[in-house]
């Protein structure tokens, strides 16, 4: 799927999961902002990544041929993590009396959720992947993390950019 389709679909997904929460919590507002974090600036790992393999100055064409992998051979994605949503849900339940902190909390939570599961459905990667500690497991290795057939795809394309 073009990169565009992709992060139009998590754009559209993350304001109707923060719409939705936020009708039913009566503040819209709040809602969107949560949906919009927890289900779009999730994907600012993307360019944490980039710039945790390749110098600055920002290149948009290396970062939309994914350089950063392609270079490192790692797959770190530090925000897309299953292991973030019970500690937010944890915390917008001891913090329920602060109601807005709480809404807001389990709506990031839910829209990364639903990032997450629209990932692992747009991607065809099992859900584990989207567990830092399953990637952290195998050393964040593409080669141990992706299919065969994918992984193979990204030597071609490393070759064919003389990386």
């Amino acid at each position: 799927m073009p990169l565009a389709l992709h992060l139009s679909l998590h754009l559209i997904i993350a304001l109707a999961v923060g719409y939705t929460f936020g009708r039913y919590f009566k503040n819209v507002t709040l809602g969107l902002i949560a949906g919009f974090v927890g289900g779009f600036f999730i994907d600012l790992d993307h360019i944490l990544e980039y710039f945790l393999t390749l110098p600055w100055p920002f290149h948009l064409t290396y970062f939309l041929q994914g350089r950063e992998i392609l270079i490192s051979d790692k797959i770190r994605l530090w925000f897309h993590a299953w292991e973030y949503l019970p500690v937010l849900l944890l915390a917008a339940w001891l913090l329920r009396r602060r109601r807005k902190l709480a809404v807001f909390l389990l709506t990031v939570a839910v829209a990364a959720g639903v990032h997450l599961l629209s990932d692992s459905l747009i991607n065809a990667y099992p859900l584990k992947f989207y567990s830092l500690s399953y990637r952290a497991s195998v050393n964040f290795s593409a080669a141990r993390l992706l299919p065969p057939e994918k992984y193979q795809e990204n030597l071609k394309d490393k070759a064919e950019l003389g990386l």
